[in-house]
Parts: C-alpha cells; sequence; structure tokens
C-alpha cells in the first residue's frame, strides 16, 4: 500500500512538472511572439512616441508575464475572475452619479499618458474630448438638483426663478452679440435672437451647477441639521415642503464631497477660460453664421429703399430701415437709413 501511495504521489508529481513545463514553454514563445510584434512597431512609431511607448509595453508585459508565472507555479491561483466579478457588481451597485465621478478618476491617468506621449498634437483633442464628457457629468448632476428640487412646493419656486433669470441673462448675452454687429435694437431680429438665446441656455445651466453645487456643499452642516429636524418632525415637513422624506442614505458621503469640490472647482475654473478661447479662435466663423441668420431669417428684399439686388432690410419703425447686403467676406450691415415708397 505504502508503495502504491509512494507511487501515484510520485506519478502525480511528474505530471505537474511536466504541465508546468509545457507552459512555461509555452509562455517563452508568447513573450517572445509579443516581443517582436512590439520591436517591429517600435520602429514604424513616429520618434517622439517611442520612449513612452516602449516604457509601456515593457510595464504591461512585466506585470502580464509575472501573473502567469504565479499561475503556472500556484495553480488555481491568481486567476482574479472572482475578483473582476466583485469589481464589476460593486460598480454596478453603486448610483448612477457615483460611476459618473469614478469615471471621470480613471480617465485622468488615461489624459496623462496621452499627454506624456505626444502633449502638442494627440493631448489636445484627447483633452477636449474629455472635458466635453465632464460638462456631461455636470450636466446630468444638474438635473439631478433640478429632479430633486421639483419634488418639493418651495422647489418648484426656485426653479421658476431660476427659469426667469435663466431666460432673461440669455436673451441679454444674445441682444448684446447682436446690437454689436448690427447697431439697432437686438429686437428688430427676433428670430436669430431666439436662436442665439437657445444657443446659451445650455452654457449658463452648466455654470449654474458649476456655482451651485459647491454652495450646497459649503452649506452641507446646515442642510444635514435640517435633514435631522425633517425626520424628527415628518409631519411640519410634508406640510411646509409637501414632500415625504424617505430613509435610504447615500453612500461615499465624505469621498463625494471632496469629489465634488475639487471637480466642480476645476469645471469652474475651466468653462469660463475655455468658452473664451473658443469663441476668440472661431470668432469670424461665429459673426458669419449670425450674420447670415440675421439676413436669411430677419430681413426681406423689401422695395422701400432704392437698392442693389443684394440688399435685404429690416424696418425699425417711422419709414426708418436698416440695410444688410451679403459680401465675399460675410454680411455687411448699414447705418440705419429712412426710406419711403
Amino acid at each position: 500500500m505504502k508503495n502504491q501511495k509512494l507511487t501515484s504521489n510520485t506519478v502525480s508529481g511528474g505530471s505537474q512538472s511536466v504541465g508546468r513545463g509545457e507552459n512555461l514553454r509555452d509562455l517563452m514563445k508568447r513573450i517572445a511572439l509579443v516581443g517582436a510584434t512590439l520591436c517591429f512597431l517600435l520602429f514604424i512609431i513616429p520618434s517622439h512616441w517611442r520612449f513612452v511607448y516602449f516604457s509601456t509595453s515593457m510595464f504591461f508585459l512585466a506585470v502580464g508575464v509575472g501573473v502567469r508565472v504565479m499561475q503556472i507555479f500556484h495553480p488555481g491561483k491568481y486567476e482574479f475572475i472572482e475578483f473582476w466579478g466583485g469589481v464589476v457588481t460593486w460598480y454596478e451597485n453603486l448610483e448612477r452619479r457615483h460611476q459618473l465621478y469614478l469615471n471621470v478618476i480613471l480617465c485622468i491617468p488615461v489624459l496623462g499618458y496621452f499627454y506624456l506621449l505626444d502633449a502638442n498634437n494627440l493631448f489636445a483633442p484627447v483633452a477636449m474630448l474629455f472635458f466635453i464628457y465632464c460638462l456631461g457629468v455636470a450636466a446630468y448632476d444638474v438635473y439631478r438638483i433640478y429632479a430633486i428640487l421639483y419634488e418639493t412646493s418651495v422647489g418648484k419656486g426656485l426653479i421658476a426663478i431660476a427659469f426667469a433669470i435663466g431666460s432673461n441673462l440669455a436673451f441679454s448675452i444674445a441682444g448684446n452679440i447682436i446690437g454689436g454687429m448690427t447697431h439697432v435694437p437686438p429686437i428688430t431680429f427676433p428670430h436669430t435672437l431666439s436662436f442665439l438665446a437657445i444657443f446659451a441656455i445650455p452654457f449658463l445651466f452648466i455654470a449654474a451647477g458649476a456655482i451651485f453645487i459647491p454652495v450646497s456643499i459649503v452649506m452641507a452642516p446646515l442642510l444635514i441639521y435640517a435633514s435631522s429636524f425633517a425626520k424628527k418632525a415628518p409631519r411640519l415637513t410634508k406640510w411646509f415642503l409637501g414632500v415625504e422624506l424617505n430613509d435610504k442614505g447615500s453612500r461615499y458621503i465624505v469621498a463625494t464631497v471632496i469629489f465634488q469640490i475639487v471637480f466642480y472647482s476645476a469645471v469652474g475654473a475651466f468653462t469660463p477660460a475655455t468658452f473664451l478661447l473658443l469663441l476668440n479662435r472661431y470668432n469670424q466663423q461665429i459673426e458669419l453664421a449670425i450674420g447670415n441668420s440675421i439676413y436669411e431669417f430677419d430681413m426681406y428684399p423689401g422695395t422701400e429703399c432704392k437698392t442693389a439686388f443684394s440688399y435685404r432690410q429690416a424696418s425699425l419703425g417711422d419709414e426708418n430701415y436698416v440695410l444688410a447686403s451679403k459680401q465675399s467676406t460675410g454680411i455687411t450691415f448699414e447705418p440705419p437709413k429712412k426710406c419711403a415708397l
């Protein structure tokens, strides 16, 4: 019996060593194939990418080889299947806003890698895409705040006030741009005024979210006290606010507050600078689009003023008209003049 057990153990150990040797030989073949591919790519990629590319490839190759060696010498361990399953389950159980916040954090190392890879050409478009994604996250937070406020009577009143303020700001911004281009009252061109006001609203919502959330974070102690009072007096809260508070709490409160402070401070700093940069870079194209909108939608080829065929006009009242003509450089607006049939 002892001889049989010894023989079986010897056979088992021999089979394990044979399987281990085959796995190691297979690993060496894969390392050689991957190394040849990386060397081939190293010679065809641009020279200013080679160092970062080589460093990154060696790092991931070393990690992959190390994990595979541990799996060969310790069968059944270091498979990471359960680990990744737990990570996916944890991510799926997060609130939607926490998922978006985590996505932003995970994108930052990737953004840094593209900066090291090509800071002059490749980094700029990737950074712009990342910034647009951050604006989307901020817009989602604004919508979330809107949904929370809309559930209460006081919140609905605040939304109405914010809508009135935002609408007036949007029309003021649009009127300022049109008045500066035409030198006449912007109400003369109602269609273009409405178009510009609509385009300005999303920027105002993002700015409102970037301002409101840090203020709400600063007021967190007061909100926590009000929440505890609402739980102690639910009937008074329902009568005054018109809503019933649930007992469902939010997770990761401290981490969320820290992230929101950093995130919205960065968004509040970069949004105006980016907007002004784009405005200065594409100022000519923007003015051309606005001029064409005024020319096509708010002016007409009238006969009150004796002009050429390419001229259009808009009435200012009391037989006064503003004239515009389409030139190769764009729309040219002339000073108002008095015309009559």
